[in-house]
């Protein structure tokens, strides 16, 4: 474990190093992506503060839903996000194979040597900021337990977050060229969840896509059952009241089924012979 945590310090501190390298551009690209966001943020809660209530959410707690999603995101993609888009290119020219070689799991050097995305931190900050505030009113929640639920819930759907782009990053073993499926299940799939799903409470949906969000995709957990029990919120009919408090077991569970599904894939793999 000793090694793990030098080894990860050690690539975390050269990603670092290289993104800082030009100051002015990185903190220009935090101030854009912060107005790009808040505008994001600004939009939704005008649109569903037209509306008196939403599937029985106001305005500010359906912005939290999409807070939450973007602060579990920010903290996935920093450190998944290039390891899952970088892999097939890895693959195409060979560089992969150089990581079968390493004393490391091939999966451990791959992600340390993607680097951790530090341009993340201001979709992270932006969404904590509105997450504290829509808590602020929360009264029957002790402080410490509050704080403590949001931040197992968070860690959570990270782990959720980080094993959608890591199951993603496995159709890399399959297909050499560049794969437009690769690309839907990073990008397109990416702003679907995050937009017409986990923007809003499921308990509008049909109760198959209630179903499907809960227990095969459970994109649910990433927001909308946190948010039900810190802001006292019901959640669909029928479903076992535990719920709302499973999102870091949940996390658990489909992030090494990830794992799982990534060693697969490369136990599968054939080298390029770049």
């Amino acid at each position: 474990m000793k090694d793990f945590w030098k080894l990860f310090s050690s690539f975390f501190t050269v990603a670092l190093r290289r993104q800082m390298a030009y100051r002015g551009t990185y903190f220009a690209g935090i101030i854009g992506q912060w107005i790009s966001n808040g505008a994001t943020f600004l939009g939704i809660y005008i649109m569903v503060s037209s509306f008196d209530l939403l599937g029985g959410w106001n305005g500010s707690e359906v912005l939290m839903l999409f807070s939450l999603s973007v602060m579990s995101y920010a903290i996935g993609a920093s450190f998944f996000f290039n390891f899952a888009t970088g892999l097939a290119g890895r693959i195409r020219s060979g560089e992969f194979d150089a990581s079968l070689t390493k004393p490391v799991h091939p999966f451990l050097h791959e992600v340390f040597s993607a680097g951790y995305n530090v341009g993340y931190i201001s979709h992270f900050t932006l969404s904590l900021v509105i997450v504290i505030v829509a808590l602020s009113s929360v009264t029957y929640i002790p402080p410490v337990q509050r704080v403590l639920f949001l931040i197992s819930a968070v860690l959570g759907a990270a782990l959720i977050q980080a094993a959608a782009l890591i199951a993603s990053s496995v159709l890399s073993f399959f297909s050499v060229g560049r794969n437009p499926i690769i690309d839907f299940l990073l990008v397109d799939m990416k702003e679907f969840t995050n937009y017409p799903i986990t923007n809003y409470p499921i308990t509008i949906f049909p109760r198959g896509i209630q179903f499907v969000l809960t227990f095969i995709l459970p994109f649910a957990f990433m927001n909308f059952y946190p948010a039900a029990a810190l802001l006292g919120k019901s959640i669909p009919e029928g479903y076992p009241a535990i719920l709302p408090y499973l999102s870091p077991l949940v996390g658990a569970l489909v992030f090494a089924l990830s794992i799982l599904l990534w060693n697969w894939g490369l136990k599968n793999y054939k080298s390029t012979g770049s």
